[in-house]
């Protein structure tokens, strides 16, 4: 019986993952349609044979087993009979959206493979309380294996559509005739600028707010006062944040460098006053007081012993800001960024002029969406999703780099 039990968590966990993957890629299902209904009447008759070998404890919840069944055997027959074929489609009155067959039948599908595995633990271990827990803890670990799934997924899907396009010329050159030709130069030179101009304004605020609030202010008040202002700035729109900019900011800077890099840096500033208070906080009394015993000043004690202990959680802190303002385009739009191709002018060959628009490969994807249908942009939309994507990984390895590198050089 147990040769019973592995083979139907074997099939449930085929239909899981060939389903889930299904749903994100959107394949052709004419050749898994047929593995899909064989493990869908290989699965009924496994979990029928199984209960039947427990009638004592299985008859109690017969008609629930009757009735997951009676599911399994009739998708398998609606898609054999083709009556759910590749033409069915579900278009409700009054919605724009409709369902077609590429997503109802990996749907039927996963939620069949969910229950052959959850009535055949119930059945082996006899309904009892230790069967529950055992699918609670499957649940979790599905949940997991789903986020990885839909993670992988939405990697495969760029990367098989942005890959073809990838070439030293589309990194190297500016885009021409409306993104239609041309590269995206510009757009990771002007990106690169704002994401480091965000850092440059929220980093030392945000770390300086943390050191203070941590370290230095003794008033309730005050701090309760900082706390619900960085809980207002964490919970606003970053499109807010863009007609702030466009409000205050570009009437001052115009639509440049300086004026996105302020908007990115201010929203960026909760994230990282949080971490860096949860950085500090988790370094031990013990240290302060020992550093205050040899003589040490309040500002040696945090800048030799408290800030060195909280780096690893500070970058972290930092890792989370980098990826969001990477990715963001609301609040550029109208302070920071144009379409046009626009290389940074630097003052001396190095200092880049922040008075000046730049391009970001986060707007250029965004208009690049827009033409969609109207020019053949299709690929470099793609592209410049991969280029983006691996622009934010990249900054973020290197950033958990430097963390562990830090990580294993404290001890406490």
């Amino acid at each position: 019986m147990r040769t019973i039990l592995a083979i139907s968590m074997l099939l449930s966990a085929f239909m899981f993952i060939s389903s889930a993957a299904c749903l994100i890629i959107q394949p052709d299902l004419e050749r898994i349609s047929i593995l899909w209904q064989g493990a869908l009447l290989a699965s009924a008759l496994l979990v029928s044979l199984y209960a039947s070998s427990w009638r004592d404890k299985a008859r109690e919840h017969i008609f629930v087993l009757a009735v997951d069944m009676l599911f399994l055997l009739l998708v398998a027959f609606l898609t054999y009979s083709g009556w759910l074929g590749p033409g069915y489609l579900i278009k409700p009155e009054g919605l724009g959206a409709s369902f077609s067959y590429r997503l109802i039948f990996p749907l039927l599908v996963m939620l069949a493979s969910i229950m052959v595995a959850k009535d055949s633990i119930n059945i082996h271990y006899g309904f009892s309380p230790k069967g529950h827990e055992v699918l609670v803890f499957m649940a979790i670990r599905l949940s997991a294996v789903l986020a990885l799934l839909i993670l992988g997924g939405i990697l495969f899907l760029i990367i098989s559509k942005g890959i073809g396009i990838i070439s030293w010329s589309f990194l190297s050159e500016p885009h021409r005739s409306l993104g239609e030709a041309g590269g995206i130069s510009t757009c990771i030179e002007g990106t690169f600028w704002l994401i480091l101009g965000a850092m440059l304004v929220s980093a030392p605020l945000g770390i300086g707010a943390a050191i203070y609030m941590i370290e230095y202010s003794k008033h309730a008040g005050l701090k309760r006062a900082i706390t619900i202002a960085i809980s207002v700035l964490n919970g606003v729109p970053s499109v807010v944040y863009g007609l702030f900019g466009l409000a205050f900011l570009v009437t001052t800077f115009g639509v440049s460098l300086l004026s996105g890099s302020l908007i990115l840096g201010l929203m960026n500033l909760p994230t990282i006053i949080l971490t860096s208070q949860e950085a500090l906080k988790s370094v031990p009394n013990s240290l302060r007081e020992g550093s205050f015993a040899l003589g040490a000043s309040k500002w040696q004690t945090i800048r030799r012993v408290v800030l060195p202990a909280s780096v690893p959680g500070i970058l972290t802190g930092l890792i989370l800001g980098l990826a969001r303002v990477a990715g963001e385009t609301a609040p550029i739009m109208w302070t920071a960024v144009t379409f046009s191709a626009t290389p940074v002018n630097r003052i001396y060959g190095i200092i880049p002029d922040v008075f000046q628009p730049v391009n970001n490969l986060g707007y250029h994807l965004l208009n690049l969406i827009y033409f969609l249908g109207a020019w053949d942009v299709e690929a470099r939309a793609w592209g410049t999703a991969l280029v983006l994507l691996a622009l934010v990984l990249s900054i973020n390895m290197l950033a958990i780099l430097v963390r562990n590198h830090y990580r294993k050089k404290i001890t406490w």
